[in-house]
């Protein structure tokens, strides 16, 4: 499992989420959508697709009121 399970839609939210420090600030699912012109729900399902197939890449935690995620 790795790049090679992902969708199109995966692998450009999976850089956005690399350029972005999502540590420091909260998640905004609405955000990434409207960044990158998808409805919120597809976003929820790459996100998803990241956990599942970069397990070793991608952190996501809940950290002072709000969900956080890390990539490398």
């Amino acid at each position: 499992m790795g790049m090679e399970d992902l969708t199109e839609l995966d692998k450009r939210l999976y850089e956005y989420i690399k350029q972005n420090d999502f540590e420091s600030k909260k998640w905004s699912t609405p955000e990434a959508a409207q960044k990158l012109g998808v409805p919120e729900e597809e976003i929820y399902k790459s996100l998803a697709n990241l956990a599942k197939h970069l397990k070793d890449k991608v952190y996501i935690y809940y950290k002072d009121g709000g969900i956080r995620i890390a990539a490398e």
